[in-house]
């Protein structure tokens, strides 16, 4: 069995690494809320022109491909994803985490499987219930010091193969029943 390395969260990733400013002076924002993305599904993207409409105040944090979001408030609501196809000036949620992975040392689908499973969804879940807000949350901090088991890149890479296969498949049968359904 090949061999895997336990390591922090936090010495493979950066979280919250870029804020949106006025300085950018973007003219549109796609902004994508907590509540429009559930495991990875996004029911609504926002999209506000800055001219005419005024930006929510949570509208901050920036994405890039590959950028894992994890909704900060009762993570048992599975408000995740991973953006796998980037949209002009998409903007998120300072009620998201967002993580970026140091590609040299692991794959991103990896870590979103990893941060997804049942039991670290718990794990955040019981962190977030001793929290001292009026609701349960987690810190980008909390994520940061998940203690995971870590193979090299290519049983990674593997690992992604067979997982995105199988979710391919899941998306293919979920759009042959809504077709059925309608």
């Amino acid at each position: 069995m090949p061999e895997w390395k336990s390591t922090r969260l936090g010495d493979i990733c950066t979280t919250n690494k870029d804020s949106y400013s006025s300085k950018d002076n973007w003219k549109i924002v796609n902004y994508l809320d907590t509540g429009s993305i559930t495991e990875n599904k996004i029911t609504e993207l926002q999209y506000i022109d800055i001219e005419t409409d005024k930006l929510p105040s949570r509208a901050r944090r920036k994405v890039r491909k590959d950028s894992i979001l994890y909704s900060t408030v009762r993570p048992n609501q599975l408000h995740y994803g991973i953006i796998k196809e980037l949209v002009d000036n998409l903007l998120v949620s300072t009620g998201f985490t967002v993580i970026d992975v140091d590609t040299n040392k692991a794959i991103p689908e990896f870590i979103y499987y990893i941060l997804t499973q049942k039991n670290t969804t718990e794990q955040l879940q019981a962190i977030a219930e001793q929290s001292v807000s009026t609701y349960p949350s987690i810190k980008a901090t909390d994520i940061e010091n998940l203690k995971l088991k870590l193979p090299n890149l290519a049983i990674q890479k593997k690992i992604v193969a067979i997982l995105d296969t199988i979710d391919s498949k899941i998306r293919q049968n979920e759009k042959i029943n809504n077709n059925l359904v309608a």
